[in-house]
C-alpha cells in the first residue's frame, strides 16, 4: 500500500525535486499510520471522562462523544461483540452486547450504564 500512495503521489506532482520529496514524505507517513492500540483509547477516554467502546471482532465504528477502538478479542467477551466502559464517578461501569448491535443499542448501553 505505501508503494502504490508513493508512487500515486510521485505520479501527481510537479517536477521540481524540493516539492516531489515533501509528497513522498508526506505520502509514506501517513501510508504507515496505525490505529490507536485498546491501551492508548482506555487512557484517552479516562482522561476526557467519555465512555469508551471496544467493537470485538468486527469493525470499529464512530460513535458520537466516545471513544472507540477495535481489538481481536477481549476478556469475557464472545467472539463478536461490543464492550462498553462508561465512567461513573470513581468507577466505570462495564455493559457487555453480544454479536453486532445497532449503533441505537450501543447508545442505549451507553445510557443504562450511566445511571
Amino acid at each position: 500500500m505505501t508503494t502504490f500512495l508513493l508512487s500515486l503521489t510521485l505520479a501527481s506532482t510537479p517536477s521540481d525535486a524540493p516539492t516531489v520529496r515533501a509528497r513522498a514524505a508526506l505520502a509514506i507517513a501517513f501510508a504507515d499510520a496505525t490505529p490507536p492500540t485498546y491501551e492508548q483509547q482506555l487512557a484517552k477516554a479516562v482522561r476526557e471522562g467519555r465512555p469508551l467502546v471496544v467493537w470485538v471482532g468486527q469493525p470499529v465504528r464512530h460513535v458520537g462523544g466516545c471513544v472507540c477502538v477495535g481489538c481481536d478479542s477481549f476478556p469475557e467477551a464472545g467472539r463478536e461483540a461490543v464492550v462498553i466502559g462508561v465512567p461513573v464517578g470513581n468507577r466505570v461501569v462495564r455493559v457487555d452486547l453480544p454479536g453486532r448491535p445497532s449503533d441505537a443499542a450501543v447508545r442505549r448501553a451507553i445510557e443504562k450504564g450511566s445511571q
